[in-house]
């Protein structure tokens, strides 16, 4: 097995389009935020497109969230570990939506009637926490978690317009937000995909092998780097027969029977 070179890949492969977006997204924010949504299937590199905004944001406060299947039935748990680091703005509300905004991350729930007023004491909260410094809130798989709070998190994000933060959101491939602007992220050419894999073996690989290598991994970042990570040094250097699929126990693997559990 090959051992993947020990080099920091910050270099995201075939998502100059995403991450030019996230820019703008976030130069934009001084004089008055957005969000946008990034969605695709398991591996294509949207929490590597996070991280990729947490470090472009360095002059913004940043909460980071992520959607949890072993909390999507409790209401606004996300929401609650989004929101934790900035909790002490809120006194900065009315008291009603104070104690509305309490109760709710405090797991008492929220009356449907209330919902509105609960989205709206959200908003000033992150409106309370971005008059120090322009903000940044993320929530990575925002699908995968409760649903009330991707609700809200909608209802935020479309009402930024004038306000110094943004909200960035990944969701699996057929998720769609209303309002929100959306990148889908397609599979990888072969040309993005042979880099991935030059990037992380210890020297490319030859024509053949690569191409065979970007053909098994379907474009899939995760796939790619799974492959990197199993490969013996006979297999990369064509000496030996390749892989006809990533490995089945490869984080992407791992990845899709989680979400068949």
């Amino acid at each position: 097995m090959v051992t993947a070179y020990s080099v920091q890949i910050t270099v995201l492969r075939g998502r100059d389009d995403q991450c030019r977006a996230i820019r703008a997204l976030l130069d934009g924010v001084p004089g008055g935020g957005g969000a946008l949504l990034l969605h695709g299937e398991p591996g294509s590199g949207r929490t590597a497109l996070l991280s990729y905004a947490h470090r472009y944001a360095k002059d913004c406060t940043v909460l980071a969230g992520a959607g949890l299947p072993e909390e999507a039935t409790l209401p606004y748990a996300g929401l609650q570990r989004l929101l934790d680091p900035v909790l002490d703005r809120a006194a900065a509300l009315p008291e009603p939506r104070r104690h509305l905004l309490r109760r709710a991350l405090d797991g008492e729930g929220c009356p449907p009637e209330r919902r509105l007023a609960l989205s709206v004491a959200v908003l000033g909260l992150l409106a309370a926490a971005a008059r120090e410094r322009p903000l940044l809130a993320t929530m990575d798989d925002v699908d995968r978690g409760d649903p009330q709070t991707a609700q809200v998190l909608a209802f935020v994000a479309r009402r930024l317009r004038h306000l110094p933060a943004a909200v960035l959101l990944t969701a699996d491939v057929t998720a769609t937000v209303d309002g929100i602007a959306a990148h889908r992220l397609p599979p990888l050419g072969e040309r993005d995909s042979i880099a991935v894999l030059a990037d992380r073996l210890p020297e490319r690989p030859a024509a053949p092998v690569a191409a065979t290598l970007a053909a098994v991994g379907g474009g899939n970042p995760q796939a790619l780097v799974d492959l990197t990570e199993a490969l013996s040094p006979g297999q990369w250097r064509g000496e030996e027969p390749l892989p006809a699929a990533p490995p089945a126990d490869g984080a992407l693997a791992r990845a899709y029977r989680a979400r068949l559990d």
